[in-house]
């Protein structure tokens, strides 16, 4: 797909929408779009540049009644190739469509258009005395569409969550140019959070409505030295298990530090700084911080609450990347992910990898998130060191899986980590994302070639170690596996059924079971048929708690009915059996995770039409350092429009044959 495309009805028909003069044609234009952060590289055949959003509809039913492919972008700033067209189409430029439509302090909702940058919204909105959680490093130039896409994270996302957590409303193009809005108000499955970290495969984000927050009314800054990384983070488990919630927890290496501060500011036998930030703290926490600081061997430490100060700070942590980058040729930003636990593990198995190889990395870390962000620096210019580099690379996400981690926590997958999908993912899980690509753009026209590997079957997953199924599970997924040989129906429940003599249910009732319990990373792996008070009784007794009212419903019925729609911010992971027999392992211990298609909250409110709930992994808390906050009343929400195309598709996409649950969606 080249140049050539664009021209005669085709170029008339856009000129018509955009005018002439914002169809970029001239070589030059269309190699300044055909590269990102990345390095990933592609010449597109055209760049479009909109001024309004009401030209995105238009073009791109333009370009796929021509079956001509189209990539959204923005800043370009992406880290793994996501915003570069693979088949050499058409790049879609949304960087000028940077309006703030609305802030409304009352209902805490900022209306924005996707080119708007992070930081100038953060800017705008502390006019007002609020903000907007999500903060990447790169907020001074990445925009809140690319955000979405990639459900971007940031430092204040260990206590406020990913920017999926904050996002209640989106109107979206889809990829045969229709336009759709989907509200977290709508009955039944989550289709905002699918939107989020699809990597605009999905569809192009034109408005979006998102939750802000007034700001704290005191900030503090604790910073303390290490003479080692493994030191730091030891001082990270210790400071998650005690089950305290920084504002934000991120640790920069001496490379990183030397690279990006001025040399007297750094102790010489610095090897790490640990910056943990406190909203409104008493001065109990604040002193329990500086004793685990003292007690993983810190030293030089520093408190303060003076904006200018923390402000300097942050500049070393957040400007750790281009400072990197203007001390070497090239810098290749990996980004994996693992249980906090096993951060020190990580950190010292990295090191090694990078000495193997004669590699140098300043490592960064999201270190409350257990986000780790080797930056591995070298010249691309020299083959073999290239060559090391990407083996380097690969060897750091595979250490990452091993230790039950992710092959990203925020910078998604795009092109750089295709054929690590097939590490991390079971052929199985695989087809269904897509399938679920397929459900939304059958042509597979809207950023082709991305997220999700070109070949299959080829790569064999590595053992993340995640906690077997029982064998209650294993009858419930044998029974599964024989009515789809014979393609008999099955009705869905929490309720007590008899499954030897009625084979028609399959019942989450006996599944009870804690899976795993791992206090040092204040998470729990509970079967659905347990209840959610007798998960509340169990972590009582380990003095935590999670963030669901007194209830005697099962977690497996109040995701289904969708009791409680913040649930998904709690759940990390889930196991789902389709009607297939497959069992499909989504996300897991670790905080954040944008490998994969965002699909556990579509589960919530599918009243068991997509797939059968085995487990959930669910963040939990300490009440000592944490506000209870208000109780969620459950919902009691009217059933979805299950004759919606979309829910339609995705039914398919999970339950091709219709046999669980047929009742739910009737005949297709």
């Amino acid at each position: 797909m080249r140049k050539g495309l664009i021209k005669g009805e085709v170029l008339a028909q856009l000129t018509d929408v955009v005018g002439q003069e914002n169809i970029g044609l001239s070589e030059a234009e269309l190699l300044c779009y055909s590269y990102d952060a990345s390095l990933a590289a592609a010449k597109p055949c055209s760049v479009i540049h909109f001024q309004d959003i009401s030209q995105i509809s238009p073009v791109i039913k333009i370009l796929a009644s021509h079956n001509i492919s189209f990539t959204p972008r923005a800043a370009g700033t992406n880290l793994c190739g996501a915003a570069v067209n693979m088949k050499g189409g058409v790049i879609l430029n949304l960087a000028k469509l940077k309006k703030i439509r609305q802030i409304d302090t009352v209902s805490q909702i900022a209306v924005v258009d996707p080119g708007i940058v992070n930081l100038q919204l953060q800017n705008e909105l502390a006019k007002y005395g609020f903000f907007y959680a999500p903060d990447p490093a790169s907020q001074k130039v990445c925009t809140i569409g690319g955000n979405i896409s990639q459900n971007a994270g940031g430092p204040q996302c260990l206590k406020y969550g990913v920017t999926c957590d904050h996002i209640e409303k989106l109107e979206v193009v889809l990829p045969d140019g229709s336009e759709r809005i989907f509200s977290r108000q709508d009955p039944g499955p989550d289709l905002v959070s699918l939107f989020c970290q699809s990597e605009g495969t999905l569809g192009v984000i034109k408005t979006a409505w998102l939750r802000i927050l007034p700001m704290a009314k005191k900030i503090t800054a604790l910073t303390c030295f290490f003479k080692s990384v493994e030191d730091s983070m030891n001082a990270v488990s210790t400071i998650i298990a005690e089950g305290i919630i920084p504002r934000a927890l991120e640790e920069v290496d001496a490379l990183s530090i030397k690279a990006g501060a001025e040399k007297e500011e750094i102790p010489q036998e610095a090897e790490a700084l640990l910056i943990v930030e406190l909203e409104d703290a008493n001065e109990a926490i604040e002193k329990k911080v500086l004793e685990i600081f003292s007690s993983s061997k810190g030293f030089s430490y520093e408190i303060t609450s003076d904006p200018d100060k923390r402000e300097k700070l942050w500049k070393i942590r957040k400007e750790s990347y281009p400072a990197l980058a203007r001390i070497a040729e090239n810098v290749m930003v990996e980004d994996g992910v693992v249980p906090r636990p096993m951060l020190a593990q990580a950190v010292k198995r990295i090191k090694k990898v990078l000495e193997e190889n004669r590699l140098r990395a300043g490592l960064v870390f999201h270190a409350g998130d257990g986000n780790i962000h080797p930056n591995i620096v070298f010249d691309q210019r020299d083959k073999d060191e290239t060559k090391r580099a990407k083996i380097a690379g690969e060897e750091i996400l595979r250490i990452c899986l091993e230790l039950s981690g992710d092959i990203s926590g925020e910078h998604g997958i795009g092109v750089e980590k295709r054929k690590a999908m097939s590490l991390r993912y079971p052929q199985e899980t695989i087809n269904l994302f897509y399938r679920i690509k397929k459900a939304f753009d059958p042509m597979e026209i809207l950023n082709p070639y991305k997220k999700l590997p070109l070949s299959s079957g080829q790569i064999k997953p590595i053992d993340r170690k995640e906690p077997p199924l029982t064998s209650k599970a294993t009858k419930i997924v044998n029974i599964a596996r024989e009515r789809f040989h014979t393609k008999k129906p099955s009705i869905l429940t929490s309720q007590k059924a008899d499954n030897t003599s009625d084979k028609k249910i399959l019942s989450s009732f006996e599944l009870t079971d804690i899976m795993d319990f791992d206090k040092g990373n204040m998470t729990i792996t509970v079967e659905s048929g347990m209840r959610i008070s007798a998960l509340k009784k169990f972590l009582k007794e380990h003095n935590l708690d999670v963030a669901l009212p007194l209830d005697e419903t099962t977690l497996g019925a109040a995701v289904a009915l969708k009791l409680y729609p913040s649930m998904r911010s709690l759940i990390t992971g889930m196991d789902l059996l389709l009607s297939s027999g497959e069992v499909i392992r989504l996300g897991g211990k670790t905080i954040k995770s944008v490998s994969g298609y965002n699909l556990a909250p579509l589960i919530l409110g599918s009243r068991g039409a997509f797939a059968f709930i085995i487990s959930m992994t669910l963040k939990v808390y300490n009440p000592a350092f944490k506000e209870k906050g208000k109780v969620e009343d459950p919902l009691i929400e009217p059933m979805p429009n299950f004759n919606d195309p979309i829910l339609k598709n995705i039914k398919k996409a999970f339950d091709p044959n219709n046999l669980f649950n047929p009742h739910v969606f009737g005949e297709f």
